[in-house]
């Protein structure tokens, strides 16, 4: 029975014609320049494909470069944010104390500003109710946060912390009508107490008696009365004074130096007395 499919050259003819062709090809290659042109075309052809293939790695490099990039930015931003915050900090007791040497303060040297503990916390949430101004804060009793404790923004005074829970604090603002701060007047020293009055941009100086050296543009730093707030941060600026001869005392209104309607971020500070009983 013959076999369905005949026998083909032998294994070493076959290697033999190979090696020829290949010798052949490799000196047409080598001795002609039309092989080039071919190569040319064979290149044009592949490089869509090999294109195409490398999509997928360059799409992801460039995702991953991107995600990358971004989360540097956000990282480098909130750095930033925090440095600004402790900056402000300083050049406000800074100002302070250059207005107090240009007076040549008698009980300077009885007095220091002496540097504090401090630390930023992020606004988590702002009271929905409009008779209520206050702000929830992401730090609580285990980072040593304690009610009363003073509140900053970069420009001045925020308010207090009013209740303290693990790991959140409840702050209400300077501009709540039931929170007051002792002040003083930066240009004479002139003392009194600034009130809330439920709106956002406007308090009240109160019990003022008519006569008193306050003018439109004065600034209000804290005082350090009452024990709460360090002296010498700046508080508001008076807007609008009503001497109502009617009244006991004057009418004076003044702006929040601070920047209440549109915190981010605020700064807590730990007064020396308060730092050591954290220990």
């Amino acid at each position: 029975m013959n076999p369905i499919f005949g026998a083909g050259p032998s294994l070493s003819l076959r290697f033999s014609l190979a090696l020829v062709i290949s010798f052949v090809t490799i000196t047409y290659d080598v001795y002609t320049d039309s092989s080039k042109q071919i190569r040319s075309y064979l290149n044009t052809l592949v490089s869509p494909v090999i294109y195409l293939a490398n999509l997928p790695q360059q799409a992801l490099d460039a995702t991953s470069k991107y995600a990358a990039s971004k989360q540097a930015l956000l990282d480098e931003n909130e750095i930033l944010r925090e440095l600004q915050l402790m900056q402000n900090e300083k050049l406000q007791r800074y100002n302070m104390l250059m207005s107090e040497n240009a007076k040549l303060r008698a009980l300077l040297q009885t007095n220091l500003r002496i540097e504090v503990k401090k630390s930023v916390a992020e606004i988590m949430a702002v009271a929905s109710n409009p008779f209520s101004q206050n702000v929830m804060i992401d730090k609580g009793s285990s980072e040593n946060v304690y009610e009363s404790q003073p509140v900053l923004d970069d420009l001045g005074v925020v308010g207090q912390v009013v209740n303290v829970a693990n790991t959140t604090s409840r702050v209400i603002l300077i501009t709540d009508q039931t929170h007051s701060i002792p002040i003083r007047i930066a240009r004479n020293d002139v003392r009194g107490i600034l009130s809330g009055t439920g709106d956002i941009n406007k308090m009240s100086l109160i019990n003022l008696p008519h006569g008193t050296d306050v003018k439109v543009g004065d600034s209000l730093i804290t005082s350090g009365l009452g024990e709460i707030f360090p002296d010498g941060y700046p508080v508001a600026k008076v807007i609008e004074i009503y001497p109502d001869e009617s009244q006991p005392f004057m009418n004076i209104v003044a702006q929040p130096i601070a920047r209440l309607d549109r915190l981010k971020h605020v700064l807590l500070l730990w007064p020396q007395d308060k730092v050591g009983s954290d220990k």
